[in-house]
């Protein structure tokens, strides 16, 4: 197990949460991210250990539907008893582990 994935692991059991948020641009999108309106996406990945359960948390929504995205989102919360699990769900949605990093701002949680 690599450096950053202990320490990754080692930052959710003590009740950290993980994750990052990325914009797609239209033109480097792969045929899952690209919508029907040409525009790109926000996405989402976080996780976090609470009440001994780790919460992997997904979000996707058109950029050009962030006024209505109450409606136009895609949101997941997924609880695990095991962090190996929850990261499994994430990575399966498309999370990059290496980029998981402490939230600046307004967090998912």
């Amino acid at each position: 197990m690599s450096d950053s994935m202990q320490r990754l692991i080692r930052d959710l059991n003590n009740g950290k949460m993980r994750g990052y948020s990325y914009y797609t641009h239209p033109e480097q999108s792969s045929d899952t991210t690209r919508n029907v309106s040409g525009s790109g996406q926000l996405i989402q990945y976080a996780v976090q250990k609470r009440n001994h359960q780790y919460v992997a948390y997904y979000f996707q929504v058109d950029v050009d539907q962030m006024d209505n995205h109450e409606e136009a989102a895609v949101e997941q919360y997924e609880e695990y008893s095991d962090v190996e699990q929850a990261l499994a769900c994430l990575v399966n949605k498309g999370a990059d582990l290496d980029r998981f990093a402490p939230f600046k701002g307004q967090t998912p949680f």
